[in-house]
């Protein structure tokens, strides 16, 4: 790789070992993807260190004892617990303690604690053009697509970036990786795209053909930003999708030609109704009317007019959720002491249900591993109603429950009943 004279300074050591060994590791990536240089990153979204992952934590303790320190706004992923509320929902207070030491460690760095899978609802918003790195596939697609940020999947290389504002010029940073490969027409009606659940099972059908590659969706009608959010989550799901291109709503392509820049589509797909309700049934393993025992929204993290309408809608019908039944609601930190404030959560909490920060259950001490662990049953629930593809699939997968995908609407009434309820 071509290093300008600063970045020779600081592989000498002239910023530090922390800085050298950081640059090096960032250079052997480089080297081996054949990027030519580096660029300037501002902005890196960091894997907060979870205590499910063996050695996560005592790594970062350790990282933070070599005075390495971020150069660059850097806000943090989800962890495995809510550190202000663990006891509250269950968790074990050994996970607890050990996932509570991150808490220094990213102090000393320079770290911003945010512990969420949405900074861009918090104000970290880069703009078009601008190149940073960053981890949790739900924002990394929305960076790319919605804003037209330039970043790949950062993994452990996020740190280095973040400590030296450095990252090679390659993969999703380029030109040539940026434009769309497959074409999906969608032939919908407007009452068929309605809710975010609906944008979440047209993203999971969609991620699913296309793996990692780049679908140009065209004709998705009106989305608001938290349909965007949810459909960019799918496609990072079923597939491992970083960047999508929706002609009109997404930051780099206009129209449909403009996405392929002058190429052919590899396929097309005609997406209809039938595609968004068979994505739905895959992820619907139990049967109208069976029990349920948890329910849960916030994947992504829900902002504050989704906590609102929780609020709103259980104040309303002056609603319990039923006693068989945990309810919860993932969000932010920020968020929460907001929807605080507004009287949202004390509504929620009333009712019977939780407002969790800081995690998420499939992050949390529910996995199938982590109860095993530390001596809890397994599965930790036996079946969970949610309106998100990805915390469907995940819960599936990890937690090892039943699971329904079912409109925002419809889990609330679910959470009331104690069984699943579908209007639809």
């Amino acid at each position: 790789m071509k290093l300008t004279d600063d970045e020779k300074k600081i592989l000498e050591g002239g910023s530090g070992f922390a800085d050298a060994q950081a640059l090096d590791y960032l250079k052997q990536f480089g080297e081996a993807f054949d990027a030519e240089r580096f660029v300037d990153v501002i902005y890196a979204h960091y894997p907060a260190e979870m205590a499910i992952y063996k050695g996560m934590v005592e790594d970062v303790l350790e990282y933070a004892r070599t005075g390495a320190r971020v150069v660059i706004p850097t806000t943090t992923s989800t962890l495995a617990c809510d550190l202000d509320n663990w006891e509250k929902y269950g968790c074990p207070m050994e996970l607890f303690g050990t996932q509570a030491k991150v808490i220094s460690a990213h102090k000393k760095m320079g770290i911003l604690r945010t512990y969420t899978c949405t900074p861009q609802l918090i104000g970290f918003t880069p703009p078009k053009g601008s190149y940073i790195i960053s981890v949790e596939s739900s924002a990394i697609i929305y960076f790319n697509s919605v804003l037209g940020a330039r970043t790949n999947r950062g993994g452990v290389f996020t740190r280095y970036s973040a400590v030296t504002g450095k990252y090679p010029l390659m993969g999703y940073l380029l030109d040539e990786n940026r434009v769309g490969t497959h074409l999906f027409e969608i032939d919908l009606e407007p009452e068929d795209l309605k809710n975010d659940c609906d944008y979440s099972a047209l993203g999971f059908h969609i991620g699913g053909i296309v793996g990692s590659e780049v679908p140009v969706l065209d004709n998705i009608g009106t989305p608001t930003q938290d349909s965007l959010i949810s459909l960019g989550a799918a496609l990072a799901t079923s597939g491992s999708v970083t960047l999508f291109h929706a002609p009109g709503h997404t930051a780099e392509a206009d129209t449909v030609e403009e996405a392929f820049k002058g190429t052919k589509p590899k396929e097309v797909f005609k997406v209809g109704r039938r595609e968004v309700q068979e994505a739905k049934d895959k992820l619907t393993t139990m049967q109208d009317g069976a029990g349920v025992d948890f329910v849960t929204l916030g994947c992504p993290h829900y902002n504050l007019e989704q906590i609102r309408y929780v609020a709103k809608w259980i104040k309303e019908r002056n609603a319990k959720i039923h006693p068989d039944v945990k309810f919860w609601v993932c969000t932010n930190r920020m968020t929460k002491r907001a929807a605080a404030w507004e009287g949202y959560t004390k509504t929620i909490e009333g009712a019977g249900g939780l407002v969790i920060s800081d995690t998420c259950p499939v992050e949390s001490h529910m996995r199938k591993s982590t109860c095993r662990e530390h001596g809890l049953h397994v599965p930790h629930i036996a079946a969970m109603a949610c309106d998100s593809c990805k915390m469907a699939r995940y819960c599936g997968d990890l937690i090892g429950c039943k699971t329904a995908l079912v409109t925002r609407d419809d889990c609330l009434a679910t959470a009331v009943e104690g069984k699943l309820t579908r209007s639809e």
